[in-house]
């Protein structure tokens, strides 16, 4: 059997860290977007707003901690 003591999980790797935070901004952007500009009824902008930028902040607040992010711990989606 081989030890994986050493090796990190792989989402303290640098380049997944990068990725997360990047696409973290990208739904708070959105989620802003969404809740200054679309031309939906209000509960569905506001609702759709708030857990774009909330998921978003996550991922960004994980990827800075080297943590997983609420989204990452969903697992693989069909």
């Amino acid at each position: 059997m081989k030890e994986t003591s050493g090796v990190r999980p792989y989402y303290e790797r640098s380049i997944y860290r990068l990725a997360t935070g990047l696409f973290g901004l990208f739904l708070v952007g959105v989620g802003f977007f969404v809740l200054l500009r679309a031309t939906t009824p209000a509960v569905i902008r506001v609702t759709g707003g708030l857990v774009l930028v909330v998921l978003g902040g996550n991922m960004v607040l994980s990827s800075c901690r080297g943590k997983e992010s609420w989204l990452s711990r969903l697992g693989p989606l069909p």
